[in-house]
């Protein structure tokens, strides 16, 4: 912790043009579903003409590692956000993150701690948000099982988040014979239609209902906050 609080200490005062920077992480690598979600959101984005510059990926699967992916460790995510020298009074900050989750812990991340299995905990990932995004725009997709943890301790009024599940339960599409997860699916399917994150939000509830009612599965309950100060805010640039 003391190691990721001095990464957070170097952000960086950067005056740029108003622009969307966004951070996209597979935090497992156990299946290709991760990366397949992180990959397609990214380029669905950049068709829409949305977050195409400044763009940041991390991956837990080391094959995919290049000096443009870097591996998902805890510190690497905190170095990506300090990378983005986000200017807080013109730039905004989006990030997208498809993993398992670990009820009341955290977003599991293979590797984690330096190579090591662990986790981003709502803690953290608030003081990284907070530290770099701090009061941009920001919206955060926020694909697990029991994603809705974070949204307590993540909530501002200048902030949209959307998670896969309630805090308690799992979300589902986290096997071998599923390309994507559901949410990350019903993401790609409903993102191009939608104007604005609270349309998208009630039609990927819908997609997802859609899913787990056909195979009898309990309702993940998707979750999503929208701050006061981004209530009905565009999918941007699309």
């Amino acid at each position: 912790m003391k190691k990721l609080l001095t990464l957070l200490a170097m952000v960086f005062v950067f005056n740029a043009h108003a622009d969307w920077k966004s951070v996209f992480i597979s935090g497992d690598d156990s299946i290709p579903n991760f990366d397949n979600g992180r990959i397609a959101i990214s380029e669905l984005f950049h068709t829409l003409g949305a977050y195409q510059e400044f763009q940041t990926h991390l991956t837990s699967d080391r094959n995919l590692v290049t000096p443009q992916v870097k591996l998902a460790t805890l510190n690497n995510i905190a170095r990506a956000f300090v990378g983005l020298r986000v200017n807080q009074k013109v730039d905004g900050c989006l990030l997208f993150m498809t993993s398992h989750g670990i009820k009341n812990f955290g977003f599991y991340l293979s590797a984690g701690y330096e190579g090591k299995e662990g986790a981003i905990t709502p803690d953290q990932l608030s003081q990284i948000l907070d530290a770099t995004c701090g009061e941009a725009p920001t919206v955060l997709l926020i694909s697990s099982c029991f994603s809705g943890q974070f949204i307590e301790k993540l909530a501002r009024d200048n902030r949209v988040i959307m998670t896969a599940a309630i805090k308690d339960r799992p979300s589902f599409g986290c096997s071998t014979d599923t390309v994507y997860t559901y949410w990350d699916e019903c993401m790609l399917d409903n993102i191009p239609y939608n104007n604005t994150w609270e349309e998208l939000y009630s039609d990927v509830k819908q997609c997802i209902t859609r899913k787990e009612s056909a195979l009898g599965f309990q309702p993940s309950l998707p979750q999503a906050f929208f701050g006061k100060k981004v209530r009905n805010m565009a999918i941007l640039d699309k």
